[in-house]
């Protein structure tokens, strides 16, 4: 297990010069450590004898129907692929995680720890983000990223988790629990600010929206949100609110540039609408698809237009519907949670739940299916979903309810 809460730690580090970093061919030390996690959890199943049941959830039906789209595509596409150990590299480790995290997150306690280590990732990599801003923040356009290349994708990872932060918080959890995370929570608050990514604001926005209207105190936690959010920034001004009310020429560039883009992206969608132009290929075959004066910038800028012009519309309804069956399966779990009075596993279920909404709008601004932290989330639904509904079923049974009692009490805790 502490291999596996290493890999949760140093998922989002893909481009750090020591985690990231080479080893033997393009194997990175974070693809070695998610390749001995993959093994640990094939030992672990032969061990219990007990396989995973994967497809007990719609996310993981859809993700596998994502997942034959991908590798169809390949044998479709006759191999012409521009980088093909790039791009499956990224789809085979996703799929090692479909296999891993549903393994590891066998009961509530190893769930539990494995979202404050994925918390506590988001809150490491946003350090970086505010010491760029101390270093770099005169810079003109200078827009502070963390970890990643672009700010925007920062800025979408980060959004992810800000929500299941901001509702441990408030919880009733032990003074460390809440500490660590409210640390870690304004981090990602601050080094989100300084991104200043236009589509990462409307994307928490969304997320967090979701998150008061749901919760049992709305006008309360919905005045919190407010109030730290403006807060930070109104009086920044390197923040996406700035940005928004006065766009620079680099700004206004970066939205002209885009459009383009995505409609020459629509057009490759539209040459290729079953199998799309192949994995990876979009950044190489997008020029041939712009008219006359216009320069594409040759990146996406779009999750959805970049995967329906790679793998046509199967792959695009099959992820979205990925993310909607996530959505779906996290109120389903909120819900048996709740009738068993285990508030905790309420309050994940409904952090994850206004993570993905997040991390859906947010996609429609930059390209980042490949995220694997973002595809932990999505994974740790599935074992979530099967923990509140096996203490569900045990509760309305006379003969069972003995057995849950403790892990029940243990995470009631209101918010």
């Amino acid at each position: 297990m502490l291999l596996f809460y290493l890999l949760i730690m140093i998922m989002p580090m893909d481009e750090h010069d020591f985690w990231g970093r080479p080893l033997i061919g393009t194997l990175t030390i974070i693809k070695i450590v998610g390749l001995l996690c993959f093994v640990g959890a094939l030992y672990r199943i032969s061990v219990t004898n007990r396989m995973p049941r994967l497809l007990d959830s719609p996310q993981g039906k859809w993700y596998l129907a994502f997942l034959s789209v991908q590798c169809l595509n390949y044998f479709l596409q006759g191999g012409a692929l521009d980088s093909p150990g790039v791009a499956y590299g990224h789809v085979f480790s996703i799929m090692s995680l479909f296999v891993v995290v549903p393994t590891m997150l066998y009961d509530i306690k190893q769930l539990n720890r494995a979202m404050l280590v994925a918390i506590g990732a988001i809150g490491y990599v946003s350090l970086y983000a505010i010491r760029q801003q101390q270093i770099y923040g005169g810079t003109y356009g200078f827009r502070a990223s963390g970890m990643f290349n672009d700010a925007n994708e920062y800025a979408l990872i980060a959004n992810l988790w800000i929500p299941l932060a901001f509702l441990w918080v408030l919880a009733h959890r032990r003074l460390w629990e809440r500490a660590f995370v409210a640390g870690c929570l304004g981090s990602a608050l601050l080094g989100t600010t300084f991104a200043a990514s236009r589509g990462g604001l409307i994307g928490s926005a969304a997320g967090l929206l979701f998150l008061t209207i749901r919760s049992k105190k709305p006008v309360r936690n919905l005045a919190i949100v407010a109030a730290v959010m403006l807060t930070v920034l109104i009086f920044s001004p390197t923040s996406p609110l700035y940005r928004f009310q006065h766009p620079n020429y680099g700004d206004t560039q970066a939205e002209e540039a885009r459009i383009i883009t995505w409609k020459a992206g629509l057009r490759m969608f539209w040459a290729h609408p079953l199998v799309g132009v192949g994995i990876h290929n979009f950044r190489p075959q997008v020029v041939a698809y712009e008219n006359p004066g216009e320069n594409v910038t040759k990146l996406a800028h779009n999750t959805y237009i970049e995967i329906a012009a790679e793998t046509g519309l199967p792959g695009l309804i099959s992820f979205v519907g990925t993310l909607l069956a996530t959505i779906y399966s996290l109120g389903l779990s909120r819900r048996h949670a709740t009738q068993v009075r285990a508030v905790h596993l309420a309050v994940l279920a409904l952090g994850m739940q206004a993570g993905v909404i997040s991390y859906l709008v947010s996609a429609f601004f930059v390209t980042a299916w490949w995220e694997k932290i973002a595809w932990l989330m999505i994974f740790s639904s599935m074992a979530l979903s099967r923990i509140c509904t096996n203490l569900d079923y045990a509760q309305r049974d006379p003969a069972r309810q003995h057995l849950t009692r403790g892990l029940i009490s243990e995470f009631a805790s209101g918010y």
